[in-house]
């Protein structure tokens, strides 16, 4: 068990981008700043707060997203819908392979939506070896509108040549790269990404209201995400198993596991599970834990990306304790709002769980500067300012948006 690392190691490697030097335009649109978002998470409303915030600021938005994306958390296919004031934003579009974030494909002709769109610079919310990002990418390329793709991969692992092809491609032609992590900065770096690589992670929604913890509950450790076995579930249960009665063990989420975890026996109690919460609904979720365990194990094509369910509890003011698989100790390290235990080693997890038991000081310390880092790195405000510092620097790249509408090299669509 190890303190989560002081912000000063690798964690600035990569910095965060500084905020853009522009005046915020309160609702008026800049004719100089349009913006094609392609993106298949936006088809969720939660995931186009940064680019509702972009609006605000005076970019003209365009977004294109799936009509329908199935989803492993949904019994039928999401519709897309539009946050309030994207309306006329939206443009949903029929894919094919929906539900697989590297396979879809757009079924549009996408260099004459984005030439009648015009715009000045586009962010392709795909990873650079999806096949998304390749079909826009010979799009925009003959238009010459500069791009920008988003960056979570964090493994180098083998992909067949013709993918790592694609991401060359891609790479090499991308303005910009969205790094949502330290490593996959320095991964995309290494697969020849020739323009800017800016940290810019995702947001946390920011729930205004948190709920008031329930009174008088015994120690609960909770868990949220999918009840897979690279979760590290098993170690939790059996690390809650070496806690003193009374504790509880919530388990926030659906999979695999759960029929064999929902009313596991713990020390005086069971585990519990809670499905069905939507993304408004998890403040309340997270309202009910002391601590948030993040015990995931690598494999050999996945390790922790990032760790959205880090930074959403310590703005619910819980800390974390997370193995140090993929991003967590760098997420950990970046908000200082947790402990790291070595993956896999069940009683440095139970020995973390049990020092934040025993040291209600430590757990406050802990929430406190994790929510303070959120505040400063992952509200919709900050993250939008990195991204938006990405999108800034393309448009100031020689050449950039100065053929838009069809006027450059052009090609049958």
């Amino acid at each position: 068990m190890a303190p989560s690392p002081e912000n000063g190691d690798r964690c600035n490697d990569l910095p965060m981008a500084d905020p853009p030097q522009n005046p915020r335009l309160q609702g008026r649109t800049d004719p100089a700043r349009r913006l094609l978002v392609v993106s298949h998470p936006a088809v969720l409303p939660v995931n186009q707060l940064i680019y509702r915030e972009l609006a605000g600021r005076g970019w003209k938005l365009d977004m294109v997203v799936p009509r329908k994306w199935p989803s492993e958390y949904s019994p039928s296919a999401i519709t897309a819908a539009a946050l309030p004031g994207l309306e006329d934003a939206l443009h949903p579009v029929p894919v094919v392979l929906g539900g697989r974030p590297q396979r879809h494909l757009y079924l549009t002709r996408c260099r004459a939506l984005a030439r009648r769109i015009a715009p000045h610079v586009a962010f392709l919310e795909a990873e650079p070896y999806a096949l998304a990002a390749s079909q826009w990418r010979r799009a925009l390329e003959p238009l010459r509108i500069p791009f920008g793709v988003q960056a979570y991969e964090n493994i180098d692992r083998p992909l067949p040549a013709p993918v790592r092809r694609l991401r060359s491609e891609v790479l090499r032609d991308a303005a910009f790269v969205a790094a949502r992590s330290q490593t996959a900065g320095e991964l995309v770096r290494a697969w020849g990404a020739r323009g800017e690589v800016g940290l810019a992670p995702p947001a946390v929604p920011g729930w205004r209201e948190l709920p008031e913890p329930p009174s008088g509950r015994p120690f609960t450790v909770g868990f949220a995400g999918r009840l897979t076995p690279s979760k590290g579930l098993d170690d939790l249960l059996e690390a809650v198993r070496l806690l003193a009665a009374p504790v509880e063990l919530l388990l926030i989420g659906n999979g695999e596991l759960r029929e064999r975890l929902e009313g596991a026996a713990i020390p005086g109690s069971q585990v519990r599970v809670l499905d069905g919460l939507s993304h408004d609904q998890m403040a309340a979720g997270y309202a009910q834990l002391d601590v948030l365990a993040v015990p995931s194990h690598t494999t050999p094509t996945w390790k922790e990306q990032f760790g959205r369910v880090i930074i959403e509890a310590l703005w619910c003011g819980v800390p974390v304790v997370g193995s140090d698989s993929g991003e967590i100790p760098w997420l950990l390290g970046l908000t200082g709002g947790g402990l790291i235990f070595a993956e896999g080693d069940v009683e440095g997890l139970a020995a973390a769980l049990g020092r934040l038991r025993d040291e209600p000081a430590l757990r406050a310390s802990l929430a406190g500067a994790g929510r303070a880092s959120v505040e400063r790195l992952f509200t919709v405000p900050a993250a939008t300012d990195a991204l938006e510092a990405l999108l800034l620097g393309a448009l100031g790249r020689p050449g950039a948006g100065r053929a838009r509408g069809g006027s450059g090299p052009s090609a049958p669509s």
